[in-house]
């Protein structure tokens, strides 16, 4: 294991973006810092009985009986976040495998990696801080016994994230329905909560139930292993299997003239590659981001309600959009070559963005126009914003990525650094400051309604300074232009 560990020091270190991948694992240790001590708070409130929403109303009567309701939900979204976001640990398999090295000792190296997972951690330390701070009569043994049996429960999901590599509509299909179920017990209807109360309590009325637990870890675990064992080889990928193709011109495309060609491509890429299709499916999910933050009002106020719709018409630009030019990293240089313009290269990505970003708009505005017309208005007046300043903010930083994307790997489009990573967060950040720092001080200073208008208005003076901004974009792409190939052509 040292041997592992001392190549995976040293191929961080002579990789060609260590400045970037630094400067990520150290955004990456704060991250862990703020989720560490928000599972910790979360453990204490839970524990003590009180609530998030509203601390100063009545505690919960029976803090036990309601985490053990409520894991039921917790486990299965844990499922589905895992599957977006988790590293699937395959980075450095196939380079490993030309080493003296057995086979299985690498597959339990990489399989090991996964055990410390902030995805782990963080309800382990959920667990330990409720545990100490709930009031139970009976033996601590139970106790004990009880959380051991969810920790390993935690962890069948680990590894069960593996294999559900590829499974997207299976993992779509879960997410769907423990929704609904949450919204039908919410309502009166069906009540899950009730099964998962019997199911996860007997672990404490019965300690001896913990080897059910037990054995499907090591069930998982051994399975887990043998698919590696069998599926990962040298020449993984040599087979392919004939499928017979469909090619759709997307004629409807012509309008938006010689940026068509590049915006077919990418519509493409979309429907045939697994990350890219992953990646919008997220931006989609991102609409009921609004959702979050309303049931939090009481804690967010006005301000996160305006960041959960803001970020719902905002989800596709963000996530797909925020990879340009990754998507085209591995065939860049021959574009680069080709007699075709870099004016209307960005035009068919920032026209992307514009059909994305409408297109989220107007499924937001169907869900949220039930709550009123203040949120059809902010709905509109956000949309407004991210058309005439993030599209721009979006298409600039792009200059700067340095992100190769393999389009060929079957890891998880959000659960690899080469597809999202801390970068592309930072990257956002900038395009939610300024207009939270309108809608805070106009919203104060006047009310929310004139604060969303302003935050219409900005985005319509920037769509009128379209020609300007592109000027900008495009000279930072041709400054950039070689320092982008040479990473790209960099395989670590």
């Amino acid at each position: 294991m040292f041997q592992l560990s001392n190549l995976q020091w040293k191929s961080f270190f002579r990789s060609a973006s260590i400045a970037g991948n630094l400067f990520s694992k150290i955004i990456m240790f704060f991250a862990i810092i703020y989720v560490t001590l928000m599972s910790l708070a979360l453990g204490f409130i839970h524990g003590v009985g009180s609530s998030v929403t509203n601390p100063e109303g009545e505690n919960i009567p029976d803090p036990f009986s309601w985490i053990n309701k409520e894991i039921i939900y917790i486990i299965g979204y844990s499922i589905v976040i895992r599957y977006l976001f988790q590293k699937i640990p395959i980075l450095n398999i196939r380079s490993l495998l030309l080493t003296p090295l057995k086979k299985s000792r690498i597959i339990r190296y990489a399989m090991h990696q996964t055990i410390f997972s902030i995805f782990n951690l963080a309800l382990i330390i959920y667990l330990l801080m409720f545990s100490a701070f709930v009031n139970l009569e009976t033996d601590s043994g139970n106790l004990f016994l009880w959380n051991v049996s969810i920790v390993l429960i935690i962890y069948i999901t680990n590894f069960l994230n593996i294999l559900l590599n590829k499974k997207d509509k299976l993992v779509f299909v879960l997410f769907i329905l423990l929704t609904v179920l949450k919204i039908l017990e919410f309502n009166l209807i069906v009540d899950l909560s009730v099964y998962s109360k019997m199911i996860f309590y007997s672990f404490y009325e019965t300690p001896i139930l913990v080897f059910v637990p037990l054995l499907l870890l090591v069930y998982t675990y051994y399975n887990v292993h043998t698919f590696f064992k069998k599926n990962i080889t040298i020449d993984t990928g040599l087979s392919i299997k004939v499928k017979e193709g469909k090619m759709n011109n997307f004629d409807w495309l012509n309008r938006f003239g010689s940026a068509a060609i590049f915006l077919k491509n990418d519509i493409r890429l979309i429907t045939r590659a697994k990350r890219a299709r992953s990646a919008t499916i997220m931006g989609t999910l991102y609409v009921l981001n609004g959702f979050i933050f309303m049931a939090f009002a009481d804690v967010y106020g006005e301000m996160g309600e305006f960041i959960g719709l803001f970020i719902s018409t905002a989800g596709f630009m963000f996530t797909f959009c925020g990879m340009v030019p990754s998507w085209d990293s591995k065939h860049y240089p021959l574009m680069m070559c080709q007699n075709i313009t870099y004016l209307d290269y960005l035009k068919s990505k920032w026209y992307l963005g514009i059909i994305g970003t409408i297109l989220t708009t107007i499924l937001a505005l169907i869900i949220y126009s039930y709550f009123g017309l203040y949120y059809i208005i902010i709905l509109g007046c956000c949309s407004l914003y991210n058309l005439g300043v993030n599209s721009y903010m979006t298409l600039w930083s792009g200059a700067f990525n340095r992100v190769a994307i393999d389009l060929e790997s079957n890891k998880n489009a959000f659960g690899d650094k080469k597809a999202f990573n801390s970068k592309t967060l930072l990257l956002i950040i900038p395009q939610m400051v300024l207009p939270m720092l309108v809608f805070y001080f106009v919203s104060e200073g006047y009310d929310k309604y004139v604060a969303a208008y302003c935050i219409g208005i900005i985005g319509i003076i920037g769509i009128f300074l379209r020609n300007i901004f592109f000027k900008i974009i495009l000279n930072t792409y041709k400054s950039q232009k070689y320092s982008a190939l040479s990473a790209y052509k960099q395989t670590n």
